[in-house]
């Protein structure tokens, strides 16, 4: 039952990351920093990315993906379609590999240690979806706050 709830949470939040790139007036507008605020939508974008494909994807699904996390913060400019298009793939890798997964595999320790220890597989899954969630909510503000 975790699989489906979880499938069915990255499909909403993964399209709706999409719909929010999608909704900047502007290419420049995705990537800017106004005062006070940390990271342009389009490194917030890069980042949820290169997360899950690395943590779902490579982790998980062993699809091979090498993550650049440093690049996820300093790459800028890159133009919408290609955000669209990673967003695209992220998406489809992302539910593939959970909808593979058993519920004896939520139930394993997670491969990687994460944090400051070890974490079941289904939790750390959930947290993922919450980082998601939060970062998705952080671009909604940025493009409401870059466009009024």
């Amino acid at each position: 039952m975790l699989t489906s709830i979880l499938i069915n949470l990255f499909e909403r939040d993964l399209s709706k990351l999409e719909q929010e790139i999608a909704a900047y007036e502007t290419q420049e507008g995705i990537w800017k920093v106004p005062a006070g605020i940390s990271n342009s939508a389009g490194t917030l974008c890069l980042h949820l990315c290169g997360n899950l494909q690395h943590y779902v994807g490579a982790i998980l699904g062993k699809t091979g993906y090498l993550r650049d996390r440093d690049r996820e913060f300093s790459d800028r400019n890159i133009a919408r379609e290609d955000l669209l298009v990673l967003i695209g793939t992220t998406r489809r890798v992302t539910l593939t590999v959970i909808a593979d997964l058993t519920a004896e595999d939520l139930e394993k320790l997670y491969p990687e240690k994460v944090f400051s220890g070890t974490m079941f597989t289904g939790h750390f899954l959930v947290h993922l979806c919450t980082h998601l969630n939060y970062h998705l909510g952080q671009i909604n503000y940025h493009r409401r706050l870059t466009q009024s």
